[in-house]
C-alpha cells in the first residue's frame, strides 16, 4: 500500500497548491479577453471578458474599464485559471490511479463484509440544477462510474476508495451513500468547507429532524425541500416507482440567491435567520 499512500500525499500537495492560487484572488477558466475594436458605440470600445458559458451574473460577457486596473486583474485571474486547470488535470489522473489501486486492493482482500444497501443514484435533472448554481462540479466524493455518466465531475472517489479519508476541494456535489454514515459525510463536508478547501457545495440527504448533523445544517445553510419526492435511479438507471422518503438539498457557498432561484423551481427554499 506504500504506492497508494504516496499518491494520496501527491493529491494533498496538488490541492494545497490550488488553495494557494485561489487565495491570491479571482480564478477564471475557459474565458478570454476580447480586445476593443475601433468604431461602434462607446460601450463596445471597452475590452470584454468573455466566456462560452454564463458566468458573470448569468451573462457571458463582462465589460472591462480601460480607466482602472480591471484589465490587469482579469489577465491575472485568467493566468490563475490556467494554472488551476493544469493542476486539475494532474489531480484527475492521480485520482484515477488511486481508484484503480484501491479497487484492486479491495478485490484481493478476503475479509468478509456485510451486505451493503443498494446504491441509489440522483436523477440527472437534479444534477442539471446543481450545474446551473455552481457552474461545474470539481469533486464527487461518493460516486462510481455509473453516476459519472451524467454527474461528470472533474474528479471523483469511488465508494470502494472511501472519500471520507481523502482530500476534498473546489465545488463539491455530495449525495452520501446509504451506509448509515450520513453524519460522518456531512461532518467531513463542513470541515472541508470551513477550511476553505471546498469553496462551494450542494448536498442531498434524507431529512432527519432529530439528528444533530441535520439541525446544524439547517441553522447554517439554505435548504430546498422538493415538492415531490425524488425518483432515484437503480444501477440499471431505472427510476424507482415508489420513493419512500422526502429529500433535503443544502447549499454551502456565497451564491445563495442563485440557489434559491434555481431550486425554488422544484420546491420550497428556506434560509437560516
Amino acid at each position: 500500500m506504500l504506492k497508494l499512500e504516496e499518491l494520496k500525499t501527491q493529491l494533498l500537495s496538488l490541492q494545497a497548491e490550488i488553495g494557494r492560487i485561489k487565495s491570491e484572488g479571482r480564478v477564471l477558466t475557459d474565458c478570454w479577453i476580447a480586445k476593443a475594436k475601433p468604431g461602434g458605440s462607446k460601450k463596445k470600445k471597452y475590452p470584454r471578458l468573455k466566456s462560452r458559458k454564463p458566468m458573470f451574473d448569468g451573462k457571458k460577457t463582462e465589460y472591462l474599464s480601460i480607466h482602472s486596473s480591471a484589465v490587469a486583474e482579469a489577465e491575472a485571474a485568467l493566468a490563475r485559471g490556467k494554472a488551476v486547470k493544469k493542476l486539475d488535470k494532474r489531480i484527475q489522473g492521480l485520482s484515477e490511479r488511486v481508484n484503480r489501486l484501491q479497487d484492486k486492493f479491495s478485490k484481493s482482500s478476503k475479509t468478509p463484509t456485510r451486505k451493503k444497501a443498494p446504491q441509489l443514484y440522483t436523477p440527472p435533472e437534479i444534477i442539471d440544477l446543481v450545474r446551473v448554481v455552481m457552474g461545474e462540479i470539481d469533486l464527487d466524493p461518493a460516486s462510481d462510474d455509473i453516476a459519472q455518466q451524467w454527474v461528470q465531475a472533474r474528479n471523483y472517489y469511488t465508494l470502494a476508495l472511501d472519500g471520507l479519508f481523502h482530500p476534498w476541494f473546489g465545488r463539491v456535489w455530495l449525495h452520501p451513500p446509504a451506509d448509515g454514515k450520513t453524519a460522518k459525510w456531512t461532518s467531513k463536508l463542513l470541515n472541508e468547507y470551513s477550511s476553505g478547501r471546498v469553496t462551494e457545495a450542494v448536498l442531498l440527504v434524507r431529512p432527519s429532524a432529530g439528528s444533530k448533523w441535520f439541525q446544524k445544517l439547517t441553522r447554517l445553510f439554505p435548504v430546498c425541500f422538493p415538492d415531490e419526492r425524488l425518483k432515484f435511479l437503480d444501477d440499471q438507471e431505472i427510476p424507482q416507482t415508489q420513493p419512500k422518503n422526502g429529500n433535503a438539498i443544502f447549499y454551502l457557498g456565497q451564491n445563495r440567491q442563485q440557489f434559491g432561484q434555481v431550486f425554488g423551481t422544484i420546491g420550497s427554499v428556506s434560509s437560516p435567520v
